[in-house]
């Protein structure tokens, strides 16, 4: 009896391994309608890659995102698009590399253009665009 629990344990852990990144199933499934921003780079990193992200967690420290990330309606997550674990999600939401992505319910608002425009040049744009797409 001992065995066959050990072997359904086993059985249960290695396919949460095989299955999948469960952190991307987590945030797709549990968190619902939240208000979800995306940040998707590459492994390798560009000044402009890195910019989007510092811009965009600049003004998810302002008021009232900072209040909205600490309570959960907001939530901001950083992946590696390059990372197999991340497939899922980046399947999900279209991704292929680095990308700036809200969702808001059933709403995708794509700001990587705008991201790689304003990032390093004129970042506060992208700030207001990101803003703008959070619904300030």
């Amino acid at each position: 009896m001992k065995t066959l629990k050990s072997l359904i344990l086993t059985l249960f852990v290695l396919g949460f391994v095989f299955a999948g990144n469960v952190e991307t199933f987590a945030i797709s499934k549990v968190e619902g309608e939240k208000t979800k921003v995306y940040y998707f780079h590459n492994t390798r990193r560009c000044p402009t890659c890195m910019a989007i992200e510092k811009e965009t967690k600049k003004v998810l420290k302002e008021k009232p995102f900072s209040e909205e990330l600490e309570n959960g309606e907001l939530v901001f997550k950083s992946y590696n698009a390059e990372n197999a674990a991340n497939k899922k999600l980046t399947e999900e939401l279209g991704v292929t590399g680095s990308a700036l992505i809200v969702v808001k319910g059933e709403e995708k608002i794509d700001l990587t253009s705008k991201g790689f425009m304003y990032g390093l040049g004129q970042p506060e744009k992208l700030r207001q665009a990101l803003r703008d797409a959070l619904g300030e």
